[in-house]
């Protein structure tokens, strides 16, 4: 093809953008800002402790193995997993806690502990969220939507409908179970996905069957190791992989875009694609006049909030933490609240402890 694309940002999705265009004949540039590929699944090493800065869950393998495939290769040959069991544990309070399995009877058990009648519950709420991952897998998560007509079909309506895309997944979650525990578990996901269990379509359901049926897994060498095995692939594939690179603007003429300027150079592009945030490629990267909305749109967006992390370097195996640990108040809503509804830092988060 002989044309030059660059890509901003090397996260998953910039190496795997990347990866693509280089498959189909582009030739290739990566530009990250930081000294290692990953964006922010990229690790810290430092007096001998080696930090993930990011993700640290690794869900739906299928998506991964997908990926790979697309190359002819395998998934196994850039990383290896570790399927972990238990998946996660629950901190309800200082005396209450719970481990949700690799076994599914043991899940159900605890959901019959909660209440009479959770173990059936949860097999009919698995059953349903189950449907709806492999319609949104099947129908949905591997189309192009380029026009609002895309939307449009008749197997997208009355599938979507389905979905429980108009319904809110508190109110949906509550109609399998009542106790506290219960619901806390079936909706704990939405706070990684940045918004409030009682503002989110009950489609999110789906992320129950991702992670007590399809299993929780961990790369050999941390996810900053699985964004090193997309990076190698990329490496595979002749693209060049430029650290160290901060990008400062996308220059644009006659209406395209002719290069991407960093402090250390200018590099020729014939196409861009930025996997920075959105709003910092469409305010900092472009010129005003390019720019996809005004900065008074910019202005009037709520974005999902931040998170504070605290990397912590202990000297001895901690007891009765398991890789994954989720504390939970019992009035979460009132934490939910103070996040969405009048933003500041609660008195009592609730929090995530990745060991």
């Amino acid at each position: 093809m002989n044309k030059n694309a660059v890509v901003i940002g090397g996260g998953f999705g910039g190496l795997s953008s990347a990866a693509l265009l280089a498959r189909d004949g582009w030739r290739v540039t990566l530009l990250e800002k930081h000294d290692q590929m990953g964006g922010r699944a990229r690790n810290w090493i430092q007096d001998g402790y080696t930090f993930d800065m990011g993700p640290s869950w690794y869900l739906m393998p299928e998506v991964f193995e997908r990926f790979f495939s697309l190359f002819g290769k395998a998934r196994s040959e850039y990383y290896q997993l570790k399927p972990l069991d238990p998946y996660y544990q629950v901190f309800f309070s200082d005396c209450e806690s719970a481990l949700l399995s690799a076994d599914s009877r043991k899940n159900r058990q605890l959901f019959e502990s909660f209440e009479p009648g959770g173990a059936d519950a949860l097999g009919r709420y698995l059953e349903q969220a189950s449907y709806k991952y492999r319609t949104a897998m099947d129908e949905f998560l591997y189309r192009n939507y380029r026009h609002v007509t895309d939307f449009f079909n008749w197997r997208l309506i009355t599938e979507g409908l389905k979905l429980g895309v108009f319904k809110n997944l508190d109110r949906f979650v509550s109609s399998y179970v009542t106790d506290r525990r219960a619901k806390q578990i079936l909706e704990y996901a939405m706070v990684f996905l940045g918004t409030d269990p009682s503002a989110a379509p009950a489609l999110y359901s789906i992320m129950s069957h991702v992670d007590l049926e399809l299993g929780v897994f961990f790369p050999e060498k941390g996810m900053a190791g699985a964004a090193g095995g997309f990076a190698a692939l990329c490496g595979d594939l002749g693209v060049e992989l430029v650290p160290n690179a901060e990008v400062t603007r996308i220059a644009v003429k006659n209406g395209r875009v002719s290069e991407v300027i960093t402090e250390a150079g200018a590099y020729p592009a014939d196409v861009v694609v930025s996997s920075a945030d959105y709003h910092h490629t469409d305010r900092e990267l472009l010129e005003s006049s390019e720019a996809g909305y005004s900065r008074k749109y910019w202005d009037s967006r709520v974005v999902a909030p931040s998170m504070f992390i605290a990397y912590l370097g202990i000297s001895r195996k901690l007891k009765g933490l398991e890789h994954h640990n989720l504390y939970f108040k019992e009035n979460w809503s009132e934490h939910f609240d103070t996040i969405f509804k009048s933003p500041s830092w609660p008195k009592d988060p609730c929090f995530y402890l990745s060991c």
